[in-house]
This record gives C-alpha cells, sequence and structure tokens, in this order.
C-alpha cells in the first residue's frame, strides 16, 4: 500500500545530498504522515519535512503543511544534506511509516554521468533553515555585443518539487560547439522569482532579466558535458525564455531557439562613493500597508521588549534586577578552561549562550539607540538599553582573548547544546557541565569574529557621548577582532563544531566581513570602507536580515554612507519585494503579515520592519512605502491581526502565554498541562508557521510557533522605538510596573 525509497543524488568529498520518496500506491490519500527510520550517516539539514526528533542513529520527521497529503497513487519526495565520508554505505534501516513497519524499496541503479575536469558535483540548494545569499559584486563591464543566432548550447528547465507558492528548480547547460567554452555568461527572462541558487552566481538581476556566470569549479564547459544548476524560486516554475549565452542566443531544450534579444542591458552599478540622486520609482498597486499607527501603546512594548531582555540575562545579577524569578546562575562558566566567561545573554528557552546570534542581537539593540536614541529618553528607557548593550559587551570583552604574542581568539559557545536541550529546568538549578569552545588562528571563525566586532564598534557609538573611555575599549577591540576575521577566515560552525547543529553558519562569513568593516566605518574608523564594499555580495530579495544574513543591514550601512546607486537600489529591490502585496513580492497572510519562513516568522518581519524604517528615516522611501510596511507589521505582532492576539507576551489583553522556556515554565516536565507558572514579559513569540494568520498555537512544547529567543527580540525592539517616535504611547510607571507579578522595581 505504502513504499519509501532512499536515493543518493549529488556526493562530494565530506557528504551528499539525498532523497527519500514516499509512495502511495492506495486508492485514498495518506494524510499527515510521520517518517521514523535509522541511518549510518549524519544529516545536517532537512527540506520538505520538519524533524520531530533525533536521537543517535534515529530520525523521526513529519509533512509540513503543504506536502501533509500524499495524493491516492502519488508520491512526494523529502530531500536532505548529510556528512558522510565516501567509504560509508550509505543505507536506512528500521523505517517506519506511521508507526507501521516499512519494506525499503530497492533503489534504481543511475546512469553514470559524465564528469567535467574532475568538477564537482553541485549539492542541491537548502530550503530551511537559512537560504544563503546568492548576488556577488558586479563587474565593471557590461555586455554590449548584440546576440546573433549562433546557437552554442541546448538548455533544459526542470522542477524537482513544487509547493504552490514556490518550487525547486535547475536548468541544465549542453555546450553544443566543437570546443569547450571557457568563461560563461548567461542571460534569461523568467516569470518567477529566484531566492537561492547554486552552482553559479547571479552577475544582475533587474525585473526578471537575470544574467548569471560561472564560478570558479565550472568555468569551464566542455562539449557535450552538461553543467547542472540548482535553485530556489517563488512563483509558478514557467519556462524561462530568451535565453542568450556569451552574447548568442540559445536553444530551449526543444531544439527551438529563441533569438530574441532581451529589451535592456544588465543593471550595473556604478562604483564611484559620491552621493547620486536616484529617480523615483512608481508605486505599484496594493502596497505596504495604510498609512496609519498608533493603536497601541508602543512605550509600554518598548518597556517590556526590554523586560524580556534582562530575563535572558547569565551570570551574577545586579541589584537592579527586575525579574522575581530570576537569580544567579552559571556564575563559573568558563572555569574549565581559566577564563571568566560568566555573564552574557542566553540564547532562548534554553541555557546555551551562542556567540552568534548573541553578537547580531546587541548590534541590531545598538542600531537601535543609534538611530532612535530620543525616542529612548523620551519613553525612559534609555537606561535600561545602554545596560542591556553593556551586559553583552562587557561579555564579548571577557570573551575576546589577545596574548602578549598578539595572538587573538574569541570565546564563541559556552555550554553544549545537546546536553542543555536534554534538561527542562530553570537557569539557577543547573548542575551540567558548561564546556566553552573558542575560535583562534587554527581554527577561525571569520562570521563571529566579524559579528562581534560589528557588536562592538556599534556600541562604541552608543556610549560615546556617555562614557568616552568604555566606547574607545569597545572600538579598540572591535578592530582587533575584526583584523583577526579577516587575517584568519573560515566559517565559525566549522570551528565550534556543536553550533553547526544549532546556529550553523549558513550565508558563510563574507557577509559579516562586510558588516563588520561597515560598523567600523560608520564609527569613524578610516580604511574600513573599501574592507565593507570589497566582502559586499549584495542580497538576496527574497530573505532578510537575520542573525546568519547580514547582506541586507550592510546594503543600509553603505547607502547610508556612501550614497551609491548600487546599494540603494540593492536595498530598494529587497524592500519593494517585501512591501509588495499584488501577489509578485513576499507571501502575505489575509492578516497583512509578511511571512517568509516557519520557524520564527515573526523575528523575520520584525526585523525587515525594522530596517524598513531606518532605511525610509534616513535613505529613501517613497510614498511612504517602507515606513508603512515597517508601522504595519510591528501593529499586526501587537495586534492588530485577524486574532486580535499579541504576539509580545504580557502585553496587551489576549496575549502569549505558554512561550516555549524553561525558565519562564515554572517545572521541569515539558510535557505538563499547567500553565507558565511565570509571565515571560515582553518575549515576542515565533508566530504563525504557514502563511495562515491561524497557525499559531500557544503551546510550550511547539519550539517552532511559540520559541523566543534573543535575536526574536532585538529588531522588534528597535521597530516598536521608531513606532514611540512617530505615535508615543506612555510606558507604565513605577508604580504600574511594580504591580505586575514577579516585576520588581528599585
Amino acid at each position: 500500500m505504502y513504499s519509501v525509497e532512499f536515493l543518493e543524488n549529488d556526493r562530494w568529498n565530506s557528504g551528499f545530498n539525498g532523497s527519500i520518496t514516499i509512495g502511495n500506491e492506495s486508492n485514498v490519500p495518506l494524510d499527515d504522515w510521520t517518517l521514523e527510520f535509522e541511518s549510518n550517516f549524519e544529516i545536517s539539514n532537512f527540506w520538505n519535512a520538519e524533524i520531530v526528533s533525533h536521537n543517535g542513529s534515529k530520525y523521526v520527521v513529519r509533512a509540513l503543511d503543504w506536502n501533509k497529503q500524499v495524493a491516492a497513487n502519488n508520491s512526494i519526495s523529502i530531500e536532505f544534506s548529510a556528512n558522510a565520508s565516501s567509504d560509508v554505505d550509505l543505507s536506512l534501516s528500521n523505517v517506519q511509516l506511521n508507526n507501521s513497519s516499512i519494506s525499503l524499496d530497492p533503489a534504481p541503479t543511475p546512469t553514470p554521468e559524465p564528469v567535467l575536469d574532475s568538477t564537482p558535483t553541485i549539492p542541491k540548494p537548502q530550503l530551511t533553515p537559512v537560504p544563503e545569499p546568492i548576488s556577488e559584486p558586479a563587474p565593471s563591464s557590461q555586455l554590449t555585443t548584440p546576440p546573433t543566432n549562433s546557437a552554442p548550447a541546448d538548455i533544459d528547465f526542470s522542477v524537482a518539487n513544487n509547493w504552490g507558492s514556490g518550487f525547486t528548480g535547475g536548468l541544465e547547460i549542453t555546450n553544443l560547439k566543437s570546443t569547450a567554452i571557457d568563461g560563461w555568461q548567461l542571460e534569461f527572462e523568467a516569470d518567477f522569482d529566484i531566492t537561492n541558487i547554486c552552482g553559479l552566481k547571479i552577475f544582475s538581476y533587474n525585473c526578471y532579466l537575470y544574467t548569471i556566470e560561472n564560478v570558479d569549479y565550472n568555468t569551464k564547459m566542455a562539449t557535450g558535458e552538461p553543467i547542472k544548476i540548482g535553485f530556489n524560486a517563488n512563483g509558478s516554475p514557467e519556462e524561462p525564455s530568451n535565453f542568450v549565452l556569451n552574447d548568442n542566443a540559445v536553444s530551449d531544450g526543444e531544439g527551438n531557439g529563441n533569438a530574441t534579444p532581451p529589451e535592456s542591458e544588465p543593471n550595473v552599478p556604478s562604483e564611484p562613493d559620491i552621493p547620486e540622486v536616484t529617480p523615483t520609482p512608481p508605486s505599484p498597486p496594493n502596497f505596504s500597508s495604510p498609512d496609519n499607527g498608533g493603536d497601541y501603546n508602543y512605550g509600554e512594548s518598548l518597556q517590556k521588549s526590554l523586560l524580556f531582555i534582562e530575563a535572558q540575562r547569565s551570570g551574577n545579577l545586579p541589584e537592579e534586577n527586575r525579574i522575581a524569578w530570576r537569580g544567579d546562575s552559571a556564575v563559573n562558566d568558563g572555569a574549565d578552561v581559566g577564563v571568566d566567561l560568566s555573564g552574557g545573554y542566553y540564547d532562548a528557552g534554553d541555557h546555551v549562550k551562542f556567540g552568534l546570534p548573541m553578537a547580531s542581537s546587541i548590534t541590531l539593540l545598538s542600531w537601535g539607540v543609534m538611530e532612535y536614541r530620543e525616542a529612548y529618553e523620551e519613553s525612559g528607557q534609555l537606561d535600561e538599553v545602554l545596560a542591556a548593550i553593556k551586559w553583552g559587551t562587557d561579555f564579548f570583552l571577557k570573551a575576546h582573548e589577545t596574548n602578549s604574542n598578539g595572538t587573538t581568539a574569541l570565546w564563541g559557545q559556552v555550554g553544549n547544546g545537546g546536553t542543555d536541550h536534554a534538561y527542562w529546568g530553570s537557569a539557577e538549578s543547573m548542575t551540567m557541565e558548561r564546556p566553552a569552545y573558542k575560535i583562534d588562528s587554527n581554527n577561525p571563525g571569520s562570521d563571529l569574529a566579524g559579528e562581534t566586532a560589528a557588536a562592538l564598534a556599534a556600541a562604541s557609538i552608543v556610549f560615546k557621548s556617555t562614557d568616552a573611555n568604555y566606547a574607545n575599549k569597545l572600538l579598540t577591540n572591535a578592530k582587533q577582532l575584526y583584523d583577526f576575521a579577516d587575517t584568519y577566515r573560515g566559517k565559525y560552525s566549522d570551528s565550534i563544531t556543536d553550533a553547526a547543529n544549532y546556529y550553523n553558519s549558513w550565508s558563510g562569513y563574507e557577509d559579516e566581513l562586510a558588516w563588520g568593516a561597515a560598523w567600523l566605518t560608520k564609527a569613524g574608523e578610516s580604511g574600513y570602507l573599501s574592507k565593507a564594499k570589497a566582502a559586499y555580495t549584495g542580497v538576496t530579495k527574497g530573505w532578510t536580515q537575520s542573525w546568519d544574513n547580514k547582506s541586507h543591514g550592510t546594503a543600509i550601512l553603505l547607502a547610508q554612507e556612501t550614497g551609491n546607486s548600487q546599494y540603494r537600489n540593492d536595498a530598494e529591490a529587497w524592500l519593494d519585494h517585501w512591501s509588495n502585496r499584488d501577489g509578485n513580492g513576499i507571501t502575505y497572510t489575509d492578516g497583512g503579515l509578511a511571512w517568509l519562513d516557519q520557524w520564527g516568522s515573526l523575528r523575520y518581519s520584525a526585523n525587515t520592519a525594522f530596517l524598513a524604517g531606518i532605511y525610509s528615516d534616513t535613505v529613501n522611501d517613497y510614498d511612504n512605502r517602507y515606513s508603512n510596511f515597517a508601522q504595519g507589521q510591528v501593529d499586526y505582532i501587537l495586534g492588530d491581526n485577524p486574532n486580535k492576539f499579541s504576539y509580545q507576551v504580557g502585553f496587551g489583553d489576549d496575549f502569549a502565554l505558554n512561550p516555549h522556556h524553561r525558565g519562564a515554565s515554572g517545572t521541569t516536565d515539558i510535557n505538563s498541562s499547567a500553565p507558565n507558572e511565570h509571565i515571560l514579559y515582553g518575549a515576542l513569540v515565533g508566530g504563525p508557521s504557514s502563511p495562515n494568520d491561524y497557525s499559531y498555537s500557544d503551546e510550550r512544547t511547539n519550539y517552532i510557533t511559540n520559541e523566543v529567543a534573543l535575536d526574536y527580540n532585538a529588531g522588534f525592539t528597535g521597530a516598536v522605538a521608531r513606532s514611540f517616535s512617530l505615535y508615543g504611547g506612555e510606558p507604565l510607571n513605577d508604580t504600574a510596573l511594580a504591580a505586575l507579578p514577579e516585576v520588581m522595581v528599585a
């Protein structure tokens, strides 16, 4: 009745991409499936499925909303990336589908494909957790030779998975010439929006006209040998058209030439740093939100957001601690390596201190103060936010070691993810070992060091007017860490391997090198602007600013600093995509949420709202498009949604009560039916798990919709500060604040 087939699809030195196909040979649909199996290899990422549990070699995965039904006499495929050396026998065992044992169908013998100059097979793009950036700096030259009718190649377009609002697709390019093609560039038009691509880089993108080119390992296109390219896209999988390879029209895979040249040449931005005037484009229909706001008490929301950040503190808490149920915890962190690593912030509902998202959060908090300092002053929250930033930067200063011989190390994680996540209890009651992990010249982490440099540089701007000595100390350490990141290059999650299971550096480290250099430039340091420009690789408009990807924020910083049209165009293409509600941009719920991803969807909309507001206020806007978008997302979170529900804990009349948080739960049993004992005031929960306003569950065990994290609140706090600057709203006075259960006021 049901079948399961496992295939190894693409192999590279240390791993492979695989797929599992679930077949339904019955005459009735298979609904809401769960698959269990054991493997002798380690799976690093699933897409098209959600991991329920992973214990040793056993995996339990289940369907997503859009593929939970396998139609009668049909099948669906789930795909994954895995780590495995070439000598591992790849197989699955003990396979169960919906708790019934299944015998694996034998895999068909693959037909060997020709190999081109030992070119590695390109892994398929991954849909989750974070697509990698795809744009590269545009070369200085443009294509100027008009296309001819001499078709040099054949191109096949294919679709692997189609989930309605998007799909995974591919292009296969075969050289038809009698000689190899060295160095190639391909133009084509498409009605879909490519969000992530593997096997090439985007040269330029202009209104669905794509220009792409080879990367180092597939620069040569041998005669008759196909080059395969995979990508993810939003929209319908309509056949691309008007292919042009190295200025020559290309066959579309069916022997039909399509030699029509594109009407415009690739949009290659200019390089000068002098400010340029960008023409105001016409406003597309039905964008963003109506020009309104002020319906919520933004001062109270800002005040409570800072309460949540305070509740995430680790170490010896100060006398002015306002969270009654929080006490000193993890005060001996770093003892195992002889370094004081107490302090800093717990990541989420767990008790690991992950350096990358912590540093990213401090950078965004600092940016909010830099742009909206008056809002913090007028709301009476400036001291609180400065204390929140300093709690993080003090930890980074302790975690950064510079030895007498000039070598640098940065402690980037405290606590083991697996051990920590197996414990459901309060931080104050922890007894497990908490190992410390670092990066150094032998184990580099340019992304971690670059982001920490950004955090220290941004904070130095914030403290410059109130504590110049501290600001100078932050800036000195920022420069040291950036130079370390730039000199010893590598992904931190390759060095701190435990972090790869939780905060893997999917986007690599170039974005953090650009981001860190941009912040040092912002802090007044000379010589870093050229580094920021060299490391900048453009933005993926279908994604956004996150703990991993900093390219969107970098575009705004560089637009602020240079006025250059390259950065303005990149930022506006991204913001246009997010603020467009006519079906050609980001996916929207009926209630108005710009929805990107199932895990922490509100964190992405809040981050985009924060940056959209900054761009609107400091660089450019038209018809208040970006400003309205930013305000609309904040208001959706605070209650302007079909549920009239606040996704900020403790704000409004009806709000989330049971976030996935060990300390706030007040229990040692995650499955306890009792509600959370403590109100985690101010926390932003994950939000809807699909582009459906009703796909949220206020359940402690639901870590997809009800997770909370430091990085969830970081951008949100800045966005709310901006809302306060526009519309006001009184925070709670000391009497009202002290009247809240378990909140203390000195």
